[in-house]
């Protein structure tokens, strides 16, 4: 994956490992990082909410309403940065975008903030778009 100036928010590297799963409650948008609620066929997706509960993806395609799509759950892949996610930060999700996790280790409750979703490789300042990789919190 190249640098991030020309990597827009969805973008995944080759070895990423992709999953197919259902949108749930409203339409995703390709880049939205989301919750998975695990079901016995294919898993509901939604943008993660404020608590930034886990377990997470990202969407690597936009999804209509309940409709099925492809999301990124484990690798790197570039999302939106919502506060500065630098190079080298433990990030979870909120609100659909990528969020500073500032006691990873600690923070495993709803309450305390999101749960680790993964390391920042290509950092960026708030709004800008910061390369994650999925499933790597040291």
């Amino acid at each position: 994956m190249a640098g991030n100036q020309y990597v827009a928010a969805g973008e995944f590297s080759n070895d990423c490992k992709i999953e197919t799963v259902t949108a749930w409650g409203a339409a995703i948008t390709k880049g939205q990082v989301l919750t998975l609620t695990p079901t016995s066929t294919i898993p509901r997706a939604a943008a993660c909410d404020a608590s930034g509960n886990a377990p997470y993806a990202v969407a690597i395609e936009a999804i209509d309403s309940s409709g099925n799509g492809r999301a990124v759950v484990y690798g790197e892949v570039a999302v939106v940065a919502d506060g500065n996610c630098y190079r080298g930060a433990i990030v979870g999700g909120k609100s659909g975008k990528v969020i500073v996790v500032a006691k990873p280790f600690e923070t495993l409750a709803p309450a305390a903030g999101p749960c680790p979703l993964g390391r920042v490789t290509v950092g960026a300042a708030s709004a800008g778009i910061a390369t994650v990789f999925l499933g790597q919190v040291v």
